[in-house]
């Protein structure tokens, strides 16, 4: 069983207030001056069950519950890899103005201190318009905070797992273009995560493409928490490609965190290849977070390699003592005893 959890408080999927955000009226969805409104849509293929959750430390034991809408704090989340064809968009309105928006699953129960306006079935790409509208009513300038980035991520979120060509072509625009780099991290992440294989092929574009290092780097995170079948031939490729050596030692730690079979030959040919001592030794440490009897088999190669460096082979040392797995073990015994 398993549970995908998330704190409601955080910036993750939580709108905490949206003091700039759009007005309630809007030309598409008519939403209550004050307190809640709703309203179901159609989601994604594989869209999560999004739900709240009792809390604890074992999540798999974890309780289906009734999701408190005014709480400022709550896990919620997805277990098991449950799928919903529908969604629901909650949107709270004070003086006519947004300062709160969820979304959940529409067999996930709530609670809320006031009635729920209930507008009923929206179309899809009415839903994504207006979310659009709320993410991009912002400064979008230079000087734009974090703080008004993390209060578009829940927008960002609910568009998607909006089904439609509106709001996976508003998303992937926002990923690209918009001025507020933490904005376009997270429409790139939630692209790459919720809208299947054509979300992945959005996230790889920009990897390879973006003028922005950090953008590229946060993509090759993102496609590496996707289940799509290009992340292992992309990683590879950004690792000898990119021409930001961080970018570069990212896509290789990333890729040994995806434990896919061919990240060892990979790192190998790229440490022939690579210049920069920075990226050669992060890749040692990639190494070193594939699975223990793999990394330790990894790293061994590299200490037994004379045509390594001396630094670099010292590094496979210092990252097999770290471990825990047979395979180091007696090699360390072995080094220790020729001494």
């Amino acid at each position: 069983m398993k549970l995908s959890h998330f704190s409601i408080g955080t910036a993750a999927l939580c709108l905490a207030s949206f003091a700039l955000a759009p007005r309630a009226q809007s030309a598409e969805l008519t939403l209550s001056q004050e307190g809640w409104s709703s309203w179901q849509i159609g989601a994604v293929d594989q869209a999560p069950d999004w739900c709240c959750w009792s809390d604890g430390i074992n999540f798999r034991d974890a309780a289906r519950m009734s999701c408190r809408l005014d709480a400022s704090s709550q896990s919620f989340g997805s277990r098991d890899h449950a799928t919903s064809d529908t969604v629901r968009v909650y949107a709270h309105s004070a003086g006519g103005k947004i300062d709160r928006l969820r979304v959940l699953s529409t067999t996930c129960p709530v609670e809320t201190a006031t009635p729920i306006h209930d507008l009923g079935r929206v179309a899809d790409d009415d839903s994504a318009r207006w979310l659009l509208s709320l993410a991009g009513r912002r400064d979008g300038g230079v000087n734009t905070s974090r703080r008004d980035d993390d209060e578009v991520v829940a927008a960002l979120a609910a568009l998607a797992v909006n089904r439609g060509d509106v709001a996976r072509d508003g998303l992937a625009g926002i990923a690209r273009n918009d001025a507020r780099i933490e904005t376009r991290k997270q429409a790139v992440f939630w692209m790459a995560q919720m809208r299947g294989r054509e979300g992945a092929d959005i996230t790889s574009s920009i990897m390879f493409t973006d003028k922005d290092a950090e953008v590229r780097e946060h993509a090759a995170f993102s496609l590496a928490q996707s289940e799509s079948p290009r992340v292992t031939a992309d990683l590879i490729r950004l690792g000898n490609t990119d021409r930001d050596a961080e970018v570069r030692a990212q896509a290789w730690f990333w890729l040994a965190h995806t434990a896919a079979p061919e990240t060892e030959s990979a790192i190998f040919t790229a440490l022939s290849k690579e210049t920069d001592a920075e990226v050669r030794e992060r890749a040692i440490l990639a190494l070193s977070r594939l699975p223990d009897e793999r990394a330790a088999k990894a790293l061994l190669t590299i200490a037994e390699d004379r045509s390594q460096s001396r630094e670099l082979r010292k590094r496979a040392v210092f990252w097999l003592s770290q471990s825990d797995s047979d395979t180091a073990l007696t090699y360390l015994e072995q080094v220790l005893t020729a001494n």
